[in-house]
């Protein structure tokens, strides 16, 4: 099969005629189809991957080839897409339906701990191989996987209401479909961005109002406060400059974020009783619930399609911040 392998750190993937995996008990065998490219995937390449040779890739979708003994959960020929995690489903977190929390699964994570999507075939472990529902397009369900599914798990783990007012910082990768999810979910949608050209986007996905963090928070601040703040980017000034928009006992979720030190005084943490937790990924109950989610509102990224042969072409672009917003490698 083809594949795009990370051979050394710091250079490009080189593509590859590698053997078609074979499924182990407990494991499917999938027929990859389209393949999310996440910026995850360029720090894999810099540094992130637990071993080389890899082949990288955690946003796969395509359709069940063979399984494995004892899989009776998916079917040959079945449309699915790969919860990226491991899970040893016994652990605290695991029992909790948490299972993105569990210890095994950054380890033994797609494109990172093990080989992922960037190849024409993949195996999984089949409690991590999630239906994909009808009316989904490959292409498109591919990033719902990873930047969908981050972004979900925010609102749902800040507990985002029906009527709640959300700032969602940046408009990217991640908050373009946090706007999307946020106003299925009921929120009242404020989307920042220093890009103006990203207005007409944000609104269409029906974000109330976008603008600079400081046209945000003094609208914020005129209805009312946001009572979730949801960052999707490294900068931590605009958080800064919200603080003052937020309502009390508001919850600021950290899906993105540098080494940086967070723009919050004890004071301020105390003065409005706010919240703040960071968010990983998400779980499988997550995926199959946003899922469920994105065929009920028509929830869909906006996506450039490449084939698996563009993939260093499509990194480069990423890097460059030329993407808008998800790229998807086509097989």
């Amino acid at each position: 099969m083809r594949a795009a392998v990370l051979e050394q750190f710091g250079h490009p993937l080189q593509m590859r005629e590698v053997p078609i995996p074979h499924p182990a008990a407990g494991q499917v065998l999938i027929q990859i189809t389209a393949s999310g490219v996440c910026f995850t995937d360029l720090k894999v390449g810099e540094r992130l991957a637990a071993s080389l040779p890899l082949i990288p890739g955690h946003e796969p979708v395509g359709v069940v080839a063979e399984v494995g003994d004892g899989v009776s959960s998916v079917q040959p020929g079945q449309r699915v897409c790969v919860h990226a995690g491991s899970s040893c489903g016994h652990c605290a977190a695991c029992r909790a339906q948490h299972d993105e929390a569990c210890l095994q699964n950054r380890a033994g994570f797609a494109g990172m701990g093990r080989d992922g999507g960037y190849a024409e075939y993949m195996v999984a472990p089949a409690d991590h191989v999630i239906a994909l529902p009808e009316g989904l397009d490959f292409a498109e369900a591919a990033p719902l996987v990873c930047a969908g599914l981050t972004t979900f798990a925010a609102f749902r783990n800040a507990g985002l209401r029906n009527g709640q007012r959300a700032a969602v910082v940046g408009i990217g990768g991640l908050g373009h479909l946090a706007i999307s999810i946020g106003v299925a979910l009921g929120g009242q949608i404020y989307a920042v961005t220093s890009s103006p050209g990203k207005a007409a986007d944000a609104a269409a996905r029906g974000a109330v109002f976008t603008g600079s963090a400081e046209a945000v928070a003094d609208q914020l601040g005129q209805d009312g406060g946001a009572h979730v703040m949801l960052n999707t980017v490294d900068n931590p000034e605009p958080m800064s400059q919200l603080l003052p928009a937020l309502a009390t006992q508001a919850r600021i979720v950290l899906a993105a974020g540098s080494g940086r030190a967070l723009p919050i005084a004890p004071d301020q943490l105390i003065g409005q009783q706010l919240r703040v937790m960071g968010t990983f990924f998400g779980s499988k109950v997550d995926l199959r619930d946003l899922l469920q989610l994105a065929v009920a509102h028509g929830i869909r990224p906006q996506i450039e399609r490449y084939r698996l042969d563009d993939v260093n072409t499509v990194h480069r672009r990423l890097r460059d911040n030329r993407i808008r917003y998800r790229a998807v490698l086509e097989f």
